[in-house]
């Protein structure tokens, strides 16, 4: 974009500067993705740092005399980009504060990088000359969509349905100048026999479909922030609001006596119009080829009124080549599903019963191998499998689910994760993170786990897009906030570590990694009771797993608390001698906070590769004292290469 000036102002505050001419935004130097209306008002706001600038005056500001009927929605979406870009917390804002009934606030310190210029004298200049991109036209209820072919099976009927009318109504729309956002609610069960399982993995799958139909387009909201929802009695208008939502889908079922009902409606947040409902009276067993039926006849009417070519929904259109799925290693997958979702422990090896059996019973069933793998490697990492044997199984997993279907973007990240977390194949996780992306960028396991190899890599920039990417997805998922501070953290920004895994504890008290990252951040800022407090409860959250005892014990060490600190050293090393996989890098990490460099090395040498930990080693902070030491060094060059990599 081209500058207002010559001499553009550059505007600074925290890790971000901002160029007030053109509304550019940058952080340690990377650009950001920023659309021009939030830019804009970003611009409007750091221009007066400490002032409350109202909702009329930014619309004056910032839109001007220009017609825009819904004002309200772009300035709420311009507010969430912002704070989604910033990593800022509407609850605990660090940037940009919201006061009701009044305004908005810029409450950072901003300094001006032009000699003789201020922050507040770009403000006229602002309004006078404001971003030069146009303002593109609000977003209108129609799009247009590239139908590809399902991921997977399930109840996407509904969901496609539903698209399917929304753009069947409007003739040839333009192509809306920012994607329409939808957020496909939690099945509401009126069945007499609740089965808790069907709404959960119902919902899911039914959010699977729906991001296949257009992602360019059309962004839907993750699982995890949609099943939030569950039972809800906000409004529309209110969920919108909260996830940024431009539509949402109610869904409901009831099943008795071997029939299901469902109802499906597609309600507008802006002004809560229900702009399609239906209802569908089947049997349980006939909702496979069901869904099929009704997303050829969606298909066609796409294709008659949209698409030009056949070739683009061509296997959308041709149900009958779609390959069928035995309903009962469906059912089996759906309650898979629904244990993997709960992370726990017990939850996850339910899932691997449940997945092994579906592929059981239906061995060409990509979607269950894809999600065996995840359970095996969520295990691994949760320290659930000390022996690491399940790592193997992770690869045997993703490695069938592509062979069955190179097409799916959750068997690319597993087997990117896999590749990345414990086969020393660097490469090639980048290689199936970036495949992954470009087959459903609305994935979000993919932009989080890409995040985390870029954090190893040392490229915070990209790693922390690609974290916003997830969150503006997924704004209600412990993991991506928890996922966010971890990179944080290794990015040096202590205090966004602590506000990004304080947001995902709000979400979800009970969640272990959040406690971790959260100790970590303390410990970095020499706040030991809490940092303490919080590996204390991590360590209780996860049954006792040995990288957040080393934690703590680090952090006893560090207090001066070398009593307690060589105490667990002790118990620890003589459990890491038989547990060596997994363990290594944070029981050098004791060793360093104890003063003991020698044995930090020799763990070090003797254990990092194949150890999850010592993945991000390169820019860990725990281990700076180490940075310049050829023994070090030569540890760093052997993790992430091809050449030297652990047994799967």
């Amino acid at each position: 974009m081209p500058t207002s000036s010559a001499h553009p102002r550059i505007a600074r505050f925290a890790s971000f500067e901002l160029n007030l001419g053109n509304g550019e935004l940058r952080r340690d130097g990377v650009p950001l993705k920023l659309q021009p209306q939030p830019a804009k008002v970003l611009v409007v706001l750091v221009s007066r740092p400490g002032e409350v600038i109202s909702r009329e005056e930014l619309a004056d500001t910032v839109w001007g005399s220009e017609t825009f009927v819904d004002f309200e929605r772009g300035l709420n979406f311009a507010v969430r980009q912002i704070r989604a870009t910033l990593g800022d917390d509407a609850d605990q804002p660090r940037f940009l504060e919201t006061l009701p009934k009044r305004g908005y606030r810029f409450v950072a310190t901003v300094t001006d990088g032009l000699p003789g210029g201020s922050a507040s004298e770009t403000a006229a200049e602002t309004k006078a000359a404001p971003v030069d991109e146009p303002v593109p036209e609000p977003r209108r209820a129609s799009f247009t969509p590239t139908f590809l072919p399902a991921a997977g099976v399930g109840l996407g009927l509904l969901v496609l349905a539903a698209v399917g009318y929304f753009v069947w109504s409007f003739s040839r729309p333009p192509v809306p100048a920012h994607p329409i956002v939808l957020a496909v609610l939690p099945f509401d069960d009126l069945s007499a026999d609740r089965e808790e399982y069907l709404v959960d993995s119902l919902t899911e799958e039914m959010i699977t479909q729906v991001t296949q139909i257009n992602p360019e387009h059309l962004r839907v909201i993750a699982r995890t922030s949609a099943m939030q929802y569950e039972g809800t009695k906000k409004s529309a208008r209110q969920i919108g609001q909260e996830l940024g939502a431009d539509y949402i889908l109610e869904n409901s079922i009831r099943h008795q006596g071997g029939r299901l009902r469902i109802t499906a409606q597609l309600v507008r947040t802006a002004d809560q119009t229900h702009v399609w409902a239906e209802n569908y009276d089947r049997e349980v067993s006939d909702l496979l080829p069901l869904e099929r039926e009704v997303t050829a006849g969606i298909a066609e009417q796409v294709h008659l009124k949209l698409l030009p070519t056949v070739a683009s929904i061509q296997r959308v259109s041709e149900p009958s080549k779609e390959r069928a799925v035995a309903p009962e290693a469906h059912d089996l997958y759906l309650q898979g599903r629904y244990y993997f979702n709960q992370r726990s422990r017990e939850g996850l090896l339910k899932s691997v019963e449940y997945f092994e059996q579906a592929a059981a019973k239906d061995p060409n069933y990509a979607a269950a191998y894809a999600s065996l793998a995840d359970a095996y490697n969520l295990i691994t990492f949760s320290g659930y499998d000390p022996s690491m044997k399940d790592v193997s199984q992770a690869k045997i997993a993703a490695d069938k689910a592509l062979q069955l279907d190179d097409s799916m973007a959750a068997a690319h990240a597993a087997l990117g994760y896999t590749a990345f977390m414990w086969g020393g194949d660097w490469a090639g996780a980048e290689h199936e993170f970036k495949r992954a992306v470009e087959l459903d960028d609305n994935y979000v396991p993919a932009h989080q786990w890409y995040a985390l190899y870029l954090a190893a890599n040392g490229r915070m920039g990209e790693s922390l897009q690609q974290m916003r990417e997830a969150q503006q997805l997924d704004p209600l998922s412990p993991s991506v906030h928890a996922g966010s501070g971890y990179v944080s953290y290794f990015a040096r920004d202590y205090d966004q570590a602590i506000q990004q895994a304080q947001v995902a504890l709000r979400l979800n008290p009970n969640f272990m990694v959040g406690h971790a990252v959260l100790g970590w951040a303390y410990t970095q800022q020499k706040k030991y009771p809490e940092a303490i407090g919080e590996l204390q409860t991590a360590v209780k959250l996860s049954g006792g797993v040995l990288v957040y005892r080393c934690a703590l014990a680090r952090t006893y060490a560090l207090s001066g608390n070398m009593t307690e600190a060589r105490k667990m050293l002790v118990e620890l090393e003589a459990t890491a001698q038989s547990e060596p996989r997994g363990s290594g890098s944070a029981l050098a990490a004791l060793y360093l906070s104890v003063g003991d460099s020698e044995h930090a090395l020799h763990w070090l040498e003797k254990t990092a590769v194949g150890d999850v930990q010592a993945n991000w080693l390169r820019v860990d902070p725990a281990f700076d004292s180490l940075r310049g030491n050829p023994r070090f060094a030569a540890i760093l060059s052997r993790i992430g290469s091809k050449t030297e990599r652990a047994e799967l």
